[in-house]
């Protein structure tokens, strides 16, 4: 990202150099030579790579005059309407909850990475419940409920920021056990477990002027989403990343 971020603003910063049109500058196109070899891995690599992809399809849709201005007036985090919108749209598509990963940064920590924020939550179930046609709802009970759900997605992401989820820690408890040839816990065979590793929907936002909507992260289970979103100032995109077994439109 932080390539593409500099490249961006290189760009806007000068124009691009062209051959034959740029005075004290030659351009010389270089066009690489490859071996037999080479050239038969690329072909195989793009065979593995079509058969890969021929089997997902991605939809992406985008909202003009509603982003975090909007959303801000109301006191709420413009993150947690993001993926409240992804949690109705399940909801009203599969008519259940699933288990949810979001990426949080731990940049402030020395070889910090990411670990992972659950936004799939009883508060944005309530919320999706109190949306829902069948379960009507009045007005101050949904603004009740909105400013319940973003205030615990505020929690949630400040726990993940400061190396408080589990996520990462049951992994290397796992991976540690797995490593030294021990019995599995009883952790990860309870149903529970394979309840909450069923990531349904897999979300990430990227945060960049370089980028506009078409961003996209793969699904992780087969019958599952890959969400990457962006939301700016006065407007809401999103790509959806799914296989075609999936509904590959989340219906908002």
């Amino acid at each position: 990202m932080h390539m593409i971020n500099n490249t961006h603003s290189d760009y806007l910063r000068q124009a691009p150099v062209v051959s034959g049109q740029s005075e004290g500058i030659r351009v010389i196109r270089v066009d690489p030579v490859y071996s037999d070899s080479i050239l038969a891995n690329l072909e195989a690599a793009k065979s593995k790579f079509e058969a890969a992809r021929s089997g997902f399809e991605i939809v992406d849709f985008n909202f003009g005059g509603f982003g975090k201005s909007a959303i801000k007036k109301f006191g709420m985090s413009p993150d947690s309407v993001s993926q409240l919108i992804f949690q109705m749209g399940y909801w009203r598509t599969h008519g259940e909850c699933v288990g949810t990963y979001e990426s949080g940064g731990m940049a402030h920590y020395r070889s910090g990475r990411t670990e992972t924020i659950r936004p799939c939550s009883a508060e944005t179930k309530n919320c999706s419940v109190a949306f829902d046609h069948d379960h009507p709802a009045s007005s101050s009970d949904i603004v009740d409920l909105l400013k319940k759900t973003s205030a615990k997605h505020v929690s949630l992401c400040k726990e993940a920021s400061q190396g408080l989820g589990f996520d990462r820690h049951f992994f290397a408890m796992r991976a540690l056990n797995r490593t030294h040839g021990e019995e599995e816990l009883g952790l990860f065979t309870d149903p529970s477990w394979s309840k909450m590793a069923n990531i349904g929907l897999s979300t990430s936002t990227v945060g960049s002027p370089a980028l506009q909507l078409y961003l996209a992260y793969g699904a992780v289970i087969p019958q599952g989403y890959g969400l990457g979103y962006l939301m700016s100032k006065e407007s809401f995109g999103a790509a959806s990343h799914a296989t075609f077994q999936t509904i590959t439109s989340l219906t908002l």
